[in-house]
C-alpha cells in the first residue's frame, strides 16, 4: 500500500520512491562557489560592512549570504529557504545549524535603510577591488544600458511603462563590457526615462576607480538613450573615453551631405552587395556648450534600396570605422543583462516595499559577480564563458550526503557525478 512517503512510478512498479533519505542534499556543488569566497574575501567583507548587534540567530550578514547562495543554486524565492532549512550543504557552506525562514529573511530585508543600501552599492564595489587585486585589467569598458523588470499586484514604484509596453520597475545597470562584472545597478520607477539620472548614478563609480584605480583607462558605451550632455560633461571631467549614439535628426542629416554624394558616386544603383562608407564631422547640438566629433557609418544592405546612417558621438581619436567597430559590440551587455535577470533572478522582485526589493537586486549582484570572478580568475578556458544555467548543472546540482565521523565531517558526493575531474581540480586549486 502507498503511504504519503512512498510513491510508485508507472514504468517500473517495482520502483518505489520517497523523501525520506537522511541527510542528502541535491546542491553539495556549493562547495565551489564557497571555496572562492573564502579565498577572496566576499563573507568576510559582508560581515565588514554589516557586523553582529545583539544575539540575534540570524545576523544581517547571514541573512545576505544566504540570499546570495539561494540565488546561485538557482532558488529565487525566499519560500524555498523554509524547505532548505536543514539542507547539509546549505548548513555547513554558511555555518549554520539551520536557514533563516522566509519570515526572517523579510523581515531583515525590510530592516534596511538608505544607509544600509548604499553601504551594499558600496560593497559591490569593493567587491570588484578584491577580484582586481588578484587580477587588474588595463582597460574597463563601461558599458550602461537600462532593463525592465515586471511587478505584480501593488508593489510601490510599479509603473507602466511605454516603451516595453507592460507595468514593472526600470532599473539602471552599468556593466564591464570585457568581462562582465556588474559594477552598479540601481533600481528605478517603472515609468522614467533611459538616462534619467545617469550622470548621478555613474559619478561614484567614476570617483572610485580614480581614487582606487587611477591606471585603469576608462571607455563608455551607451545607446542613443544617453546622449546628453550632462553625460559627455561628466565623462571629460573623470577623462573618460566615450562612444555614444546620437538620434538621426536634420542637422546630422545635413553634415553628412558630402559623405552621401561620396557613397552615392562611389557605389551608385549597385543593389547587388552591401557596401559601407565611413565619416566624421564635428558637431554642437543646441544643448551643448561645445562642440564634439561625431563619427557617421553609412551603410546599404544588399536588395535595399536606401543607404542607414548610424551617429556616434564620441572623443576617441581613432578611424571612425574602429569607432563605430567599437560600439557595436556593446551588444554583449544583452546577454549580461539576460543572465542577471534570467540566471541570477534579477528579474523577480516580490516585495511590496520598493526600497526592499531595491536591497534584494543588489545582494543579487553580488552573487553574480561572485560567478563572474570565479569564471575568470578559477574555471578552465573552456567554461570561462558558460552561463549560470550550464554552471549550476555542471558544479553546483551535485547529489551529496553528510556524514559525521568522530572529529571529522564528511560530505559525499555521488559516485556518478560526470564533472567529478573538473570537480575534483577547482577543489584542489582553491585549498
Amino acid at each position: 500500500m502507498t503511504s504519503l512517503n512512498d510513491y510508485a512510478v508507472n514504468f517500473n512498479k517495482k520502483l518505489k520512491v520517497s523523501f525520506n533519505g537522511g541527510d542528502l542534499s541535491s546542491d553539495a556543488g556549493l562547495l565551489i562557489p564557497r571555496s572562492f569566497d573564502e579565498s577572496l574575501g566576499l563573507s568576510r567583507l559582508i560581515e565588514a560592512y554589516f557586523p553582529q548587534i545583539g544575539k540575534h540567530c540570524h545576523s544581517t550578514a547571514d541573512v545576505i549570504r544566504q540570499v546570495i547562495y539561494t540565488t546561485i543554486a538557482g532558488y529565487h524565492t525566499d519560500d524555498a529557504s523554509d524547505h532548505l532549512r536543514q539542507d547539509p550543504a546549505f548548513t555547513q557552506i554558511l555555518g549554520k545549524k539551520a536557514l533563516a525562514s522566509q519570515p526572517t529573511i523579510s523581515r531583515c530585508l525590510n530592516h534596511f535603510d538608505i544607509k544600509m543600501l548604499e553601504k551594499l552599492d558600496q560593497l559591490l564595489l569593493d567587491f570588484v577591488a578584491k577580484a582586481y587585486a588578484v587580477s587588474q585589467p588595463e582597460y574597463v569598458v563601461l558599458d550602461v544600458d537600462s532593463t525592465h523588470i515586471d511587478t505584480h499586484g501593488q508593489q510601490e514604484n510599479s509603473a507602466y511603462n511605454y516603451h516595453y509596453g507592460t507595468t514593472g520597475y526600470h532599473p539602471l545597470m552599468v556593466f564591464d563590457g570585457l568581462t562582465g562584472d556588474l559594477l552598479k545597478v540601481e533600481l528605478r520607477k517603472g515609468s522614467v526615462y533611459t538616462s534619467r539620472n545617469v550622470a548621478a548614478f555613474l559619478k561614484p563609480v567614476l570617483q572610485w576607480f580614480r581614487s582606487k584605480f587611477p591606471d585603469i583607462q576608462l571607455i563608455l558605451r551607451g545607446d542613443s538613450g544617453f546622449a546628453t550632455p550632462e553625460l559627455y560633461e561628466l565623462l571629460e571631467a573623470f577623462d573618460v573615453y566615450y562612444v555614444i549614439r546620437l538620434k538621426y535628426n536634420g542637422r546630422l542629416s545635413a553634415c553628412s551631405r558630402a559623405a552621401d554624394d561620396e557613397f552615392y558616386a562611389t557605389y551608385g544603383t549597385d543593389y547587388s552587395k552591401s557596401h559601407n562608407l565611413y565619416h566624421d564631422f564635428t558637431y554642437q547640438a543646441g544643448s551643448w556648450d561645445i562642440s564634439r566629433r561625431v563619427v557617421c557609418r553609412i551603410e546599404r544592405h544588399a536588395g535595399e534600396l536606401c543607404p542607414r546612417h548610424t551617429f556616434i558621438v564620441t572623443n576617441l581619436t581613432a578611424h571612425p570605422q574602429e569607432v563605430i567597430g567599437v560600439y557595436h559590440k556593446r551588444g554583449q551587455m544583452e546577454n549580461f543583462i539576460k543572465e542577471a535577470k534570467l540566471d541570477f533572478g534579477m528579474d523577480t522582485l516580490s516585495h511590496s516595499s520598493f526600497l526592499t526589493n531595491a536591497v534584494k537586486l543588489l545582494i543579487r549582484g553580488l552573487a553574480y559577480n561572485l560567478i563572474s570572478f570565479m569564471k575568470r580568475l578559477v574555471l578552465p578556458k573552456a567554461y570561462k564563458k558558460s552561463r549560470m544555467l550550464t554552471l549550476r548543472v555542471i558544479l553546483i546540482k551535485v547529489a551529496g550526503r553528510l556524514v559525521r565521523s568522530g572529529r571529522s565531517t564528511w560530505l559525499k558526493l555521488s559516485s556518478s557525478f560526470p564533472y567529478l575531474n573538473l570537480f575534483h581540480d577547482l577543489l584542489v586549486k582553491l585549498e
